[in-house]
C-alpha cells in the first residue's frame, strides 16, 4: 500500500516532464525565444575579451559630422579619409556604405548644370573640371579597399557582377543561404577600382535582435560574401573562397569557409553566430582624427596592419542595431566584431548533440525530483530542488565561458521544476481530498467564502470584529405560517428545502455570505469576509435574481395547488461591526449594527408598500445599470431620520419618466402633483406603488413621508 502511494508522485512527475518535452517538440517557438534570451544573458555574463584586436572601426560620429558637414560628405572628403588610412598602413579598408549615385557636389557636374540653369560660364582651363567620384576611384585603385553593397528582395536592383569566386565541396550553399533578387551597388567606376565587394546587410532574428552576421548570401543563383568576409579575403590577398559542407551522416549541419589560412564555421544558412565583447568596447577611432593632419600621425600604431571598417554611429543615419549587449549598436561594429572573431579563431558552437543532451538532462533531473518527492519529506525535497535548480545554469555558463559552447539550461531546469511540482501535487492530493471533504461539509453551515478565508488564515478564527461598510439583504416568505398549518410536516420540509436551496445558491453565486436562515427567512451580507468594492451592485443583482427565482417557484407551486406566497426582499447599505461573536465554546460569524436592522425593517415594509423589493437610497446611490423608482421616505419606528426607499423597475423609459416627474413635483409640494399621480394610477391600476400613492392622496396626504 505504501509502495503504491509512492508510485503516484513518481508517475505524476514523469508524466509532466514528458508533457513538457512533447510541448517543446510541438510548439518550439516559445522555447526557442527563451533559449535565445538565455544565450543573450550568457553573452552579458561572459563577454569576449580581445586584448589587442586586429580590427578597428573608423566612426563617422556626431563630432565628425559637426566638423565636416552632414552626411553624405563630398566624395573627395571620403577619398581623403580612405587615402589617409592607406597611408597609415591599414591592412584593408572596408566601407559600410554604398555610393550608388554620382556626387552632385563634383564641379564636373555642377558647372554644366549652372551653365544650363543660370547661364554661368567657367573660365577656360587646360585641365578638366574635378570629378569627386573619379578622385575616390583613384584612391580605391591604390589597393585593399572593399566596397559595400546592399541586397534587395524580389527583382529590385541590379545583379551583382563583381565579387570573388567560390569553390564548393560536397554541396552548394546557394540552396540553403538567404536568397535575394538584386543589389544596390556602387558606381561602376568605383566598383571597378575596388579590390573587394561585400554585402553590409547583417540580418536580425525573429525578435529583431542581431545575434548573427550573415557571411554568405545568393543573388540570382550566385554566391556573394559579406563585407567582413571579403575584408578577410582582401587582407590575405586571396582570390577565391573554398566552401565545404559539413554533415552528420546525411544531415547537413553547416559549412566551413576557408579564406587563406583561416577557417570559418557557419550554420546551414551561412551565418556566423557572434560572440560579443562588452558593450562599447569595440576599438573605435573618430573619423575626424584621421582627416585632421594634427591628430593623424598619432594613429599609425592603431591602424597599421589592421582591418579598418568605416561606418557611422550618428543617430540620424539609422544604422543602430539592437544586440544582446546594447539596444543601439552601430551596424558597422557588427562587421568588425565578426571579422575580429574570425581572425582570433573564437566561435560560438551549438553542437549537434546539444538538444539530445538537454532532453536527457531534463529526464534525469525530473526523475531525481520525482524520487525525492516520493520518498523524502516534502520540505527536504523542496530544499534539495532549490539547491539543484541553479546547477544546469551554472554548468551552461561555465561551458560558454570556457569553450563558447551553447547549451540551453532552461529545458533541464524546467524538467526539474515541473517534476517537483507534479510530485508535490500528487503527495498533497490525498490530504487535500480529505480537506476538501471537510470544507464541503462546513459549507453547509457556513458561507463558502468564510470557510475559504478561515482555511487560508486560521488566525481569524477568534473572537472579535471590525467595522466596515456592508450591504445587507433580508428575505421573508409571505403567508408562511398559514402554509405551515395547511401542509404536512414532511411535504413542508421538502418544499422549504427546495426553496431555500435555490435562494442560498443564488446568494452565494453573487458573492454573498449567508449569515442566517431563520425558518423561511434568509439573511445575506456582502463585503465580508472578503473585500467586495462593488458590494451594493452585487446585492441588487442578487435581489433581482432571487425575485425571479422566487416568482417562478411560487407560480410552479400554485399551479400544483400549494398556496406558496410571494418573497419580500429588503436591502440597505451602511457601517456595521462584523466578526466572530459568542463565547469561548461556541461563536458565530455575523454582523451587528443599525444598518442590519434597517434592512430587516425594509423587508417588512414591503407588505405595506405592496412591493416585493424595497431598497434604501444608501444602496441605490452606489449602483449603476439598474433603474430605480422612488417610493417615498419611511419613518421607521424609533428613528428620527427617514429612510428614502426605492424599487428596482423594468418599466419603459417614458412610463418611468412620467412617474419620476409626478413624484418629484409631489416632493416639492407643487400644485397638481397629486392629480398627476392619480391620473397615472387610473392608467395603471395594477401598479402597487401608484395604488399606494392614490390611497394616501385620497386620504388627504400630500407628502411622501410615511410611517413604517
Amino acid at each position: 500500500m505504501i509502495l503504491s502511494r509512492r508510485r503516484v508522485p513518481v508517475g505524476a512527475a514523469l508524466a509532466l516532464v514528458l508533457a513538457l518535452l512533447g510541448l517543446r517538440s510541438a510548439i518550439p517557438a516559445p522555447f526557442e525565444r527563451l533559449r535565445q534570451a538565455t544565450f543573450d544573458s550568457f553573452q552579458r555574463l561572459s563577454p569576449r575579451v580581445t586584448p589587442d584586436s586586429p580590427v578597428r572601426v573608423v566612426d563617422i560620429d556626431e563630432a565628425s559630422l559637426k566638423r565636416y558637414g552632414q552626411w553624405p560628405w563630398p566624395r573627395h572628403v571620403v577619398a581623403d579619409l580612405v587615402a589617409a588610412l592607406q597611408d597609415l598602413g591599414a591592412g584593408v579598408v572596408a566601407l559600410d556604405m554604398v555610393f550608388a549615385e554620382p556626387d552632385r557636389t563634383s564641379p564636373a557636374l555642377l558647372v554644366p548644370e549652372w551653365a544650363q540653369r543660370f547661364g554661368f560660364r567657367a573660365a577656360e582651363s587646360a585641365t578638366a573640371l574635378p570629378d569627386h567620384d573619379a578622385a575616390l576611384a583613384a584612391v580605391f585603385a591604390r589597393g585593399r579597399v572593399v566596397a559595400g553593397f546592399a541586397l534587395t528582395p524580389g527583382t529590385q536592383g541590379a545583379p551583382v557582377t563583381r565579387s570573388a569566386g567560390f569553390a564548393t565541396i560536397d554541396g552548394d550553399p546557394v540552396a540553403t543561404v538567404p536568397r535575394f533578387g538584386g543589389s544596390v551597388s556602387n558606381l561602376p567606376v568605383l566598383d571597378a577600382a575596388a579590390a573587394g565587394h561585400g554585402s553590409f546587410g547583417v540580418g536580425a532574428g525573429s525578435d529583431e535582435i542581431n545575434r548573427r552576421l550573415q557571411l554568405l548570401m545568393s543573388v540570382g543563383g550566385r554566391l556573394v560574401p559579406s563585407l567582413a568576409l571579403d575584408a578577410l579575403r582582401v587582407m590575405q590577398d586571396e582570390d577565391i573562397y573554398k566552401v565545404r559542407a559539413e554533415r552528420d551522416g546525411a544531415v547537413l549541419t553547416g559549412y566551413t569557409i576557408r579564406v587563406g589560412a583561416v577557417d570559418v564555421a557557419v550554420d546551414t544558412t551561412g551565418a556566423l553566430a557572434l560572440r560579443f565583447p562588452a558593450a562599447g568596447s569595440t576599438p573605435t577611432i573618430p573619423a575626424w582624427t584621421v582627416l585632421d593632419p594634427a591628430t593623424r600621425a598619432g594613429l599609425r600604431d592603431a591602424i597599421a596592419g589592421r582591418a579598418i571598417f568605416v561606418g557611422t554611429s550618428a543617430l540620424g543615419l539609422s544604422d543602430l542595431r539592437p544586440t544582446p549587449m546594447s539596444a543601439f549598436e552601430p551596424g558597422v561594429n557588427l562587421h568588425a566584431i565578426g571579422l575580429d572573431q574570425m581572425l582570433t579563431g573564437e566561435a560560438l558552437i551549438r553542437p549537434a548533440w546539444a538538444l539530445g543532451a538537454e532532453v536527457v538532462a531534463a529526464l534525469l533531473l525530473g526523475l531525481a525530483a520525482a524520487l525525492a518527492c516520493a520518498f523524502a519529506r516534502l520540505r527536504s525535497a523542496g530544499l534539495g530542488i532549490a539547491f539543484l535548480a541553479p546547477v544546469p545554469a551554472f554548468a551552461a555558463v561555465a561551458l560558454f565561458a570556457r569553450g563558447g559552447l551553447l547549451l540551453d539550461p532552461t529545458l533541464p531546469t524546467f524538467g526539474l521544476l515541473v517534476a517537483h511540482a507534479g510530485g508535490s501535487l500528487a503527495r498533497y492530493a490525498g490530504s487535500e481530498r480529505a480537506a476538501q471533504r471537510l470544507r464541503a461539509a462546513f459549507t453547509h453551515y457556513l458561507s463558502p467564502d468564510l470557510v475559504a478565508v478561515l482555511a487560508s488564515d486560521p488566525g481569524r478564527l477568534k473572537l472579535g470584529g471590525e467595522s466596515r461598510e456592508m450591504t445587507f439583504l433580508f428575505t421573508d416568505l409571505e403567508g408562511f405560517t398559514a402554509m405551515t398549518e395547511a401542509s404536512g410536516a414532511e411535504a413542508l420540509v421538502n418544499l422549504l428545502n427546495a426553496y431555500l436551496d435555490g435562494m442560498c445558491s443564488i446568494a452565494m453565486a453573487h458573492g454573498g455570505t449567508v449569515d442566517k436562515i431563520v425558518g423561511d427567512a434568509v439573511h445575506v451580507m456582502f463585503n465580508a469576509p472578503l473585500d467586495q468594492p462593488d458590494h451594493a451592485e452585487r446585492a441588487v443583482a442578487c435581489a433581482l435574481a432571487l425575485d425571479d427565482f422566487a416568482e417562478t417557484f411560487r407560480q410552479g407551486q400554485r399551479a400544483g395547488g400549494v398556496p406558496f406566497g410571494a418573497t419580500r426582499i429588503g436591502i440597505n447599505t451602511g457601517r456595521a461591526v462584523v466578526g466572530n461573536f459568542g463565547g469561548t465554546r461556541r461563536f458565530d460569524y455575523t454582523a451587528h449594527g443599525d444598518a442590519i436592522n434597517t434592512a430587516a425593517r425594509l423587508e417588512s415594509a414591503n407588505k405595506a408598500l405592496g412591493t416585493r423589493i424595497c431598497i434604501a437610497r444608501t444602496t441605490c446611490d452606489q449602483v449603476s445599470g439598474v433603474s430605480f423608482r422612488p417610493i417615498g421616505t419611511l419613518m421607521l419606528k424609533g428613528k428620527s431620520v427617514g429612510v428614502e426607499v426605492f424599487e428596482p423597475t423594468r418599466q419603459a423609459a417614458g412610463t418611468l419618466g412620467a412617474y419620476r416627474e409626478a413624484f418629484g413635483r409631489l416632493v416639492a409640494g407643487e400644485a397638481g402633483a397629486a392629480e398627476a399621480l392619480l391620473r397615472l394610477h387610473e392608467a395603471n391600476p395594477d401598479d402597487p406603488i401608484l395604488a399606494l400613492h392614490a390611497r394616501r392622496i385620497r386620504a388627504g396626504e400630500r407628502s411622501v413621508r410615511m410611517a413604517a
